[in-house]
């Protein structure tokens, strides 16, 4: 499945799109859009993948991604039963760049909320205090009209603008990559890595979803991200372990074959080379 442009209508009366949407379960597919989307999930869990990071995500928590950054986010299979009772609850807001005017966001006034926008491709976890605050005043859009949604709005950027409460999830190499390519075949690499990076991946076969040769998809992925298709998947594979060493749930020797390492040896040796620590001593640090 090749990455999806989103549509996204907004009504004839706004200039940017707010809702809360209820559902058995998220059905958007890898996809990307033009607009900014800030969504809280106040109720709903599962896989959140934005660029090359893969990530869970949880009831309350908040993102904030730039636009045309490649994501999607997937329920646990619970969900997707028939006999499931969950729910799925997200308040989501949709805007462009240009949804208040070419120029607004060049104004001098607007320069440290320009920054964040820009630094969102990377996608934005919100948390702490701000992500409360923000939870208030989406409460207040949604039951506001005429121009205090535009004034919420820039109170909530304003908000992100100025926190330490933010972990960006893509990677800085992910950003350079999809800076110097729009190639649909980098979208597709992403997303079968994505897709399938818990289980074995072959090198042909990642080849063969670029539609390349072995020795021409090699030559073509180290162009543009200037790694290798394997430091790209241990660095994938590594990152989700760090956060599923962050929740203190599973061993490291669970961990290693969760994110697709066929050994723990292996692991903790690709671990300690990409973060300087090994697993055990970055669980305890987490601590």
């Amino acid at each position: 499945m090749s990455l999806i442009l989103e549509e996204i209508s907004v009504k004839r009366e706004h200039s940017f799109r707010s809702k809360i949407d209820v559902l058995p379960h998220i059905e958007v597919p890898w996809h990307y859009h033009p607009e900014y989307e800030l969504i809280f999930i106040e109720k709903s869990h599962g896989t959140l993948v934005v660029g090359d990071c893969i990530d869970h995500f949880n009831d309350g928590d908040m993102i904030f991604i730039g636009p045309n950054t490649p994501h999607i986010m997937k329920n646990d299979d619970l969900f997707y039963s028939k006999e499931s009772e969950e729910r799925v609850i997200a308040w989501v807001v949709h805007f462009k760049e240009d949804s208040f005017g070419k120029e607004f966001f060049l104004l001098p006034e607007m320069k440290r909320i320009k920054e964040m926008l820009i630094n969102s491709f990377k996608g934005i976890r919100i948390d702490g205090s701000t992500k409360y605050k923000i939870i208030q005043l989406l409460q207040n859009l949604h039951n506001s009209d005429y121009s205090q949604r535009i004034i919420i709005l820039l109170q909530i950027l304003q908000l992100i603008a100025q926190s330490e409460d933010l972990e960006y999830l893509a990677s800085d190499s992910f950003v350079e990559s999809f800076k110097q390519s729009s190639n649909q075949k980098l979208y597709k690499i992403y997303e079968y890595v994505s897709e399938n990076f818990q289980q074995k991946i072959d090198l042909d076969e990642a080849a063969k979803v670029a539609n390349m040769s072995k020795t021409a998809f090699c030559r073509f992925f180290k162009s543009k991200t200037q790694k290798t298709f394997s430091e790209f998947l241990n660095e994938m594979r590594i990152n989700y372990a760090q956060k599923l060493l962050a929740e203190g749930k599973l061993t490291v020797a669970q961990i290693a074959y969760e994110c697709g390492f066929n050994s723990p040896s292996y692991f903790n040796k690709q671990f300690k080379a990409n973060t300087g620590k090994t697993p055990l001593q970055k669980k305890e640090h987490s601590y």
